[in-house]
């Protein structure tokens, strides 16, 4: 199969993700790598799309700036290979990569209870029993690998950030989850691709 490996950022790619994908087993899959950058992560996202279709590749593999997915990752989710499927890392902050919670789905499993965090034992447990791929709502984009033809099946804009009178916000990547419920695309998470999610330390003004 032919994947674009593609990284969304308004910055530059970290190291640690830049020798992630490096080191990522491809197998047999012809990979080509694209780097969208100076862009808001929704308008990143959308050029990688647009750029999916016009080179006429079967999967998209977004990796954010600051993950780092396993080496198995990509052919981890290559197997039984769904329409959209995510991996899952940490919200960063030192809390959550400490005491290892773990944000799975933005929106929770799908026919299970909406609760988004589960400990990185339980999922070890769901491994030991078989269960690797889960079908969730929807998630965070910072490692997904999405079928091309996702984004023949959605209206554009595929990613778009929306601000409501209310003050609350949609988020790009739950935008284009809820695109893919109203078109009856499932979404999955993979439980063997666990990433690492950089932490940034910002200096605070005095």
């Amino acid at each position: 199969m032919k994947i674009l490996i593609a990284v969304p950022t308004f910055e530059n790619i970290t190291p640690d993700t830049f020798k992630a994908l490096w080191d990522l087993k491809k197998g047999d899959h012809e990979c080509l790598f694209e780097f969208v950058r100076g862009y808001d992560c929704a308008t990143a996202r959308n050029n990688i799309a647009y750029k999916a279709m016009k080179m006429e590749v079967d999967y998209v593999f977004m990796v954010d700036n600051d993950v780092t997915p396993p080496a198995d990752a990509l052919l981890w989710l290559l197997e039984d290979v769904k329409d959209v499927q995510l991996g899952y890392y940490a919200h960063r902050n030192a809390d959550n990569l400490y005491t290892g919670r773990v944000s799975v789905c933005k929106l929770g499993w799908f026919n299970y209870p909406l609760e988004s965090e589960f400990k990185a034992t339980e999922l070890a447990e769901r491994i030991a029993q078989g269960e690797t791929k889960l079908q969730i709502h929807g998630g965070g984009m910072g490692c997904a690998l999405i079928k091309t033809d996702v984004f023949r099946k959605i209206k554009y804009p595929w990613y778009d950030w929306v601000n409501y009178n209310n003050g609350s916000m949609l988020s790009e990547d739950l935008y284009f989850c809820e695109a893919c419920r109203k078109a009856k695309i499932p979404i999955y998470t993979d439980v063997r691709v666990g990433c690492g999610h950089l932490l940034r330390h910002i200096q605070q003004p005095e």
